[in-house]
């Protein structure tokens, strides 16, 4: 078997990452952080990933359950277990060190 078909097998066998991203209506800052973890996903998660986002003001109810404090938050579902990013998302790092993809 080549390495790179040893890396596909290996890749095929990681879970999929979901990801729940709560934000703000259509504000700056809600754009940004949509497009920073939609970017990250397609970079470093192509294929083996699932992200939401829910605006909080059109489902606060959603917001509340999931326990959401503060907006934008991205909450990471599965594979367990469950964090909680809260903030300036558009700065990757701490999401890329919290979800082992750092390096």
């Amino acid at each position: 078997m080549s390495s790179d078909q040893g890396a596909n097998q290996a890749t095929e066998k990681l879970e999929e990452v979901q990801l729940r991203l709560f934000v703000s209506g259509a504000t700056p800052r809600s754009l940004r952080a949509i497009a920073a973890i939609h970017n990250l996903c397609e970079t470093r998660l192509a294929g083996r990933y699932r992200f939401e986002v829910v605006d909080a003001y059109q489902h606060p109810e959603a917001a509340r359950e999931a326990g959401v404090v503060a907006l934008p938050t991205l909450l990471q579902l599965a594979p367990g277990p469950k964090r909680l990013f809260i903030g300036d998302l558009s700065d990757t790092a701490p999401i890329k060190a919290g979800l082992g993809l750092a390096g």
